[in-house]
């Protein structure tokens, strides 16, 4: 811009000299002005936009100003004579003219640099609090669920505790103290973001020692979960809405009971898959089975985050029962180290699967 105004100076306005003294005539003006507008800005906004009248009042004296101060410096550096008054006059008036409209064209684009930067930091304030409300919203949809599946859990749990206070005090005190470290660690992970497959695993094995504490020799149970995967992240609470209607919808029908199956397979292609088995009444006589509210919010959850990134597949399993595949991006936790699953969640000790029965495999 200084340099249009040297140019202008020199071809435009005829003022006569050197290129060169118009050159540092202008430069001199332009860094003046540039100067008395620039530093004052960050001085009194900082990185805020700044106020329209106070910044134009401020630019109406930098101008002035700085044609004043440049001229001055220009003559001291180049040891110019002095002028005389026409000449003077003449060079100010073509000087404050030209530095005007350079002014206009500084502060058109400070300004516009202002108003993309003020819309630019709006955009991110929206979006951060559009994130937030998603993740008030997810969180809130978690609550929900875990209110639609702990009533129905804990009104059985208790009444079983009740039967079980009077007939065995020893079993109802073991059924107690479960009771209250699922509920315990449901509640942490209604609060956290993710969690990791161990930490979900761990969950879901005492939910289903509950459950067998109630349903006895009728329902077996079984987790695999490899070393490997267990630092593997993934969102709380997903797992567990399958493995309930696993059981109120698979077990709790059949009248001879049945087996599940958790495990957790790397298949190699930089996902994860959850797979829980069943062989309980399947499909045929469980109607009910892709229809629960559990599994609509399993199935929004996953779109909600993984989007098509993440699959949840349902197929019968023979010769009974029915299978669903869990299929998430994996993703380690990287500030953890991988722990291998605690004594007892490899496997179910042979007292709790059902006499003369066998648990059905994880089909990979």
């Amino acid at each position: 811009m200084n340099t249009v105004i040297a140019l202008s100076l020199n071809y435009g306005f005829r003022t006569g000299g050197s290129l060169f003294h118009n050159l540092v005539y202008s430069q001199l003006i332009g860094l003046s002005i540039w100067a008395l507008i620039d530093i004052p800005r960050v001085g009194i906004w900082w990185n805020d936009r700044p106020r329209r009248w106070p910044f134009l009042c401020l630019a109406a004296v930098a101008v002035p100003v700085g044609v004043l101060f440049g001229s001055w410096a220009t003559r001291e550096v180049l040891n110019l004579p002095i002028r005389s008054h026409a000449e003077t006059g003449d060079m100010l008036r073509m000087c404050l003219v030209v530095g005007m409209l350079a002014s206009a064209s500084m502060i058109y684009f400070y300004w516009s640099r202002e108003k993309l930067a003020y819309l630019e930091r709006q955009a991110a304030l929206d979006a951060l609090q559009r994130e937030e409300a998603e993740k008030q919203l997810v969180r809130a949809q978690l609550m929900a669920l875990q209110a639609q599946i702990e009533p129905h859990f804990l009104f059985n749990s208790l009444a079983n505790l009740d039967g079980l206070i009077a007939t065995d005090p020893r079993a109802a005190r073991q059924l107690l103290q479960r009771l209250i470290g699922f509920l315990r660690t449901s509640l942490k992970h209604t609060r956290a973001e993710q969690c990791t497959l161990r930490q979900e695993f761990e969950l879901l094995r005492s939910y289903l020692e509950i459950q067998s504490m109630r349903f006895g020799s009728r329902l077996a149970f079984e987790i695999d979960l490899p070393p490997a995967l267990a630092d593997v992240e993934i969102p709380p609470m997903l797992i567990q809405p399958l493995v309930e209607n696993a059981v109120t919808h698979g077990i709790e029908p059949c009248m001879r009971g049945g087996a599940i199956v958790l495990a957790a397979r790397d298949p190699g292609d930089g996902n994860v898959q959850v797979v829980i088995t069943d062989s309980g009444v399947g499909f045929c006589q469980g109607g009910s089975k892709g229809s629960g509210m559990g599994l609509t919010h399993v199935r929004e959850r996953l779109a909600r985050i993984f989007g098509a990134a993440a699959t949840m597949q349902m197929e019968e399993n023979q010769p009974r029962g029915v299978i669903v595949r869990l299929t998430l991006p994996l993703v380690r936790r990287t500030d953890t180290v991988p722990v291998v699953p605690a004594e007892g969640v490899a496997a179910v000790p042979a007292r709790a699967r059902p006499a003369g029965g066998t648990v059905s495999p994880a089909h990979p």
